[in-house]
């Protein structure tokens, strides 16, 4: 009986590291829920799966003033350096403003222009 329970905590033991190690990969790969700003990184290159799963490759259009910076960064020309800038020159109130605010230049703006909404002023959005 001895034998069999110290088998036991050992596979229990042994569960538990393993699911601690998956935790913490799921932490790298994930941005935290509240904070989007360090997300993607600027040396991140996203892979097929993320573009995929973002609101251009799906066919939708992305909100200057509600999109996240993944959705930012996915747009043509864009990435997550000019992501994050337009993210600190929020609030918009047209497309145009990206060029008034010397955010991107024009011929990306002209890549990006019917790819874009504005709505609401909101500093940050929440992933869904």
């Amino acid at each position: 009986m001895r034998r069999y329970l110290s088998t036991i905590s050992i596979m229990v033991l042994f569960a538990g590291i393993s699911l601690a190690q998956q935790g913490e990969q799921n932490k790298q790969q994930n941005p935290p829920l509240g904070d989007q700003s360090s997300y993607p990184a600027a040396t991140h290159k996203m892979d097929p799966a993320e573009k995929n799963s973002t609101p251009v490759a799906q066919g939708r259009t992305v909100d200057l003033n509600s999109g996240s910076k993944k959705d930012l960064a996915a747009l043509p020309g864009v990435g997550p350096d000019i992501a994050q800038n337009i993210i600190d020159a929020r609030p918009f109130s047209s497309k145009e403003d990206l060029l008034k605010k010397k955010l991107v230049p024009q011929s990306t703006f002209d890549q990006i222009k019917d790819l874009l909404t504005v709505q609401g002023p909101k500093k940050q959005s929440m992933p869904q």
